[in-house]
């Protein structure tokens, strides 16, 4: 299936079908693209950031200046421009050439590439990638649930750049419903989803085992987050790391259900979902 074109205005029915909205989320669209007052004024609402995208792959963010609203070029993996020092977490002195085995813990220190943060990213780059084939195989399910996989993955990378930036990460969304939503969804899933809980198995189709296996990830980097961030009194220091990434396997366990549930032909209990948005 071809990939639907993004027109010259964006109005807010194209946002809600086709790319994720949750709170606080990012989304790319290409560069020129405009917005419908709606649209616009969903975004804002919803704090999300709009990150602009050329022929090239160069990434824009705008910018307020005095003269008004200016794009900025933009790192795309850092989507800013801010060059790292190369400080060494064991001497402390300046790094003149990285050496291959260390690499930056943030945009101050080097580490080792063995230290267990930067294992935690390489498992969180494993589960993006698979995200995204998960999205790729899902491009002739409903938009509704094309774009809850469009919110899982954005929370993913959202994951990693908080992990990175040491800011505070917030739950995760899917589309209007918050993760306490979603989350009770999850646990009883009989009420509210029509069907209840599942276990791996060869009949469900291919579709929901690469969902499962996408929860599985997730639940496993839940659990090396635990491990990682645990300090030596039985403390967690990343506490909203560890309990988004258990609120995100709820969130892919939902979705999962719910792909089920449409391959059934019961693909109605996706408006009924909408009588729980808080």
């Amino acid at each position: 299936m071809d990939k639907p074109v993004t027109p010259s205005f964006v109005t807010e029915d194209y946002l809600r079908q086709h790319v994720g909205l949750r709170q606080g989320g990012e989304i790319h669209l290409p560069l020129g693209t405009r917005f419908t007052p709606s649209a616009q004024q969903m975004l804002s609402e919803k704090q999300i950031t709009v990150h602009w995208r050329d022929e090239k792959g160069q990434v824009f963010v705008a910018e307020e200046t005095e003269q008004g609203q200016v794009l900025e070029k933009v790192h795309p993996l850092k989507t800013n421009n801010v060059r790292p020092d190369n400080a060494c977490m064991l001497c402390g002195s300046d790094v003149e050439q990285k050496p291959a085995l260390m690499t930056h813990l943030n945009d101050h220190m080097l580490v080792p590439k063995t230290h267990p943060r930067i294992q935690l990213r390489g498992k969180l780059d494993s589960c993006i990638s698979y995200c995204v084939l998960v999205q790729c195989a899902m491009e002739q399910q409903p938009d509704m649930l094309q774009g809850f996989m469009a919110d899982i993955r954005s929370y993913l990378g959202q994951t990693m750049q908080c992990e990175v930036t040491e800011n505070l990460l917030p739950e995760p969304t899917m589309g209007e419903f918050n993760a306490d939503v979603v989350h009770r969804w999850s646990h009883t899933p009989l009420r509210y989803l029509g069907h209840d809980h599942l276990l791996p198995d060869v009949s469900y189709g291919g579709l929901v085992a690469q969902l499962n296996y996408l929860r599985a990830l997730v639940r496993e980097l839940e659990l090396m987050a635990s491990q990682v961030y645990m300090d030596h009194s039985m403390q967690l220091t990343r506490n909203d790391i560890v309990a988004g990434l258990n609120r995100l396997s709820s969130a892919v366990y939902v979705v999962m259900i719910l792909v089920l549930q449409c391959q059934n032909g019961q693909s109605s209990i996706l408006r009924g979902l909408c009588n729980e948005i808080t």
